[in-house]
């Protein structure tokens, strides 16, 4: 319905408006095709959903603005997702009559290291284009300053896990910092706590980060929109983004027609696919 059902204390220092980006590619399964005679690949698709917040307060955000796009593409097809990413923050802004935006956040699933660098490249500049004059975009007179931007990889998939020096296992909402990558600035967050289990962090390799949002913590917002998810009362694993990012592009991909049909103008505002 759009109604927002609790609310997350987000950093004071983060400059709002602020547009909050999730991206994740979902892969299907191979099924059995008999014509073909084997196991083949369905196409894949992409998914970005984007969240504006535009106050601190509570009552000034009752209502969920996102705002989602989705791309069918060839089966396995991970990057260049930049065109996607553009033309859904670009709409997002216009939809929502948000002119002006003061930053903007994306959080990026499913990219190994040796991909970050170009990953990056390629979609950055696609979103700083989308960002870049608003004016045109939502129908403003004057051309904006330059939206400061950070882009954030979440990699699920690591072998990395952590204990207590008494050897215990770490609780949920634990960050580290201390093990840092050789190419960008790293943080990980221990999310879950399962009770039988060695709990599996999330690694978040901050590779790019303007100077003005110096003085917001990317893992304090990270972790604030952990909770922020309106399908689970706890914590996540991932930002609220990724996760309705990961559920749309499975709800897509599982659609015969990889979800070529749906009519994003007209769900806009609403979290239809948990």
């Amino acid at each position: 319905c759009g109604v927002r059902i609790w609310w997350v204390n987000i950093p004071r220092s983060l400059p709002l408006p602020a547009v909050f980006v999730g991206v994740d590619v979902y892969h299907a399964p191979r099924k059995y095709d008999p014509t073909a005679g084997k196991r083949t690949a369905k196409e894949s698709v992409a998914a970005v959903i984007v969240q504006i917040v535009r106050s601190h307060a509570p009552d000034k955000n009752s209502m969920v603005e996102i705002y989602c796009e989705t791309e069918r593409r060839s089966a396995g097809k991970e990057m260049e997702l930049g065109s996607v990413m553009s033309r859904a923050v670009a709409n997002a802004l216009k939809t929502f009559k948000l002119p002006a935006p003061k930053s903007c956040f994306i959080w990026r699933d499913g990219v190994g290291d040796s991909a970050i660098p170009q990953v990056a490249a390629q979609e950055i500049p696609a979103v700083r284009a989308a960002l870049a004059n608003p004016g045109e975009v939502v129908g403003g007179l004057a051309k904006a300053a330059p939206v400061p931007l950070s882009y954030i990889v979440c990699q699920k998939r690591i072998n990395t896990k952590f204990l207590t020096t008494t050897g215990d296992k770490v609780p949920c909402g634990a960050l580290v910092t201390g093990l840092q990558g050789a190419e960008y600035k790293t943080f990980y967050i221990n999310g879950t706590s399962p009770p039988y289990s060695t709990p599996k962090p999330v690694r978040f390799v901050i590779a790019q980060r303007d100077p003005p949002l110096a003085s917001v913590s990317p893992s304090t917002l990270s972790w604030a929109l952990c909770h922020d998810y309106p399908n689970w009362t706890g914590p996540i694993k991932v930002p609220a983004p990724v996760q309705m990012a990961h559920k749309l592009a499975e709800l897509a991909g599982n659609m015969e027609d990889c979800g070529s049909s749906l009519n994003h103008q007209k769900y806009a505002g609403k979290i239809y696919f948990l």
